[in-house]
């Protein structure tokens, strides 16, 4: 399943993605033009499909996502393509600020978001 969005999912869709993806998906994001395709195929197929979209290489960062605790997994050997990062794959934190600014809007409804949204500690989440 591969799903292409650039408008926020609502709460009936991220219901249905959390039982047909058991709780966890991978996804491919660009912060930059607030695009994202996710699901539970390869990361590089999501990669490809936003590359498709019009997508730049260097706007896209690979993920997944638990969508029960809002915890983002900074995938890097797929993000090692991206010449942003480099070959150790490590994202910066001013990215993940972007990359979790494009899953809140995206995800705005996703129920660990409401759970969470007072935390102080941010850097996992994104909510």
């Amino acid at each position: 399943m591969q799903i292409y969005k650039r408008v926020q999912l609502k709460k009936r869709e991220l219901l249905q993605l959390q039982d047909d993806c058991e709780g966890y998906i991978w996804a491919a994001v660009d912060p930059v033009n607030y695009a994202i395709s996710f699901g539970d195929d390869y990361l590089a197929d999501l990669r490809d499909l936003l590359l498709v979209k019009r997508s730049q290489l260097e706007n896209i960062y690979g993920i997944g996502l638990d969508l029960r605790t809002g915890e983002v997994d900074y995938v890097k050997h797929i993000n090692r393509r991206n010449p942003h990062v480099g070959c150790s794959g490590n994202v910066s934190n001013e990215d993940k600020e972007s990359i979790e600014e494009v899953l809140h809007y995206f995800f705005e409804k996703l129920p660990a978001y409401r759970e969470n949204e007072n935390a102080s500690d941010t850097t996992i989440a994104f909510c």
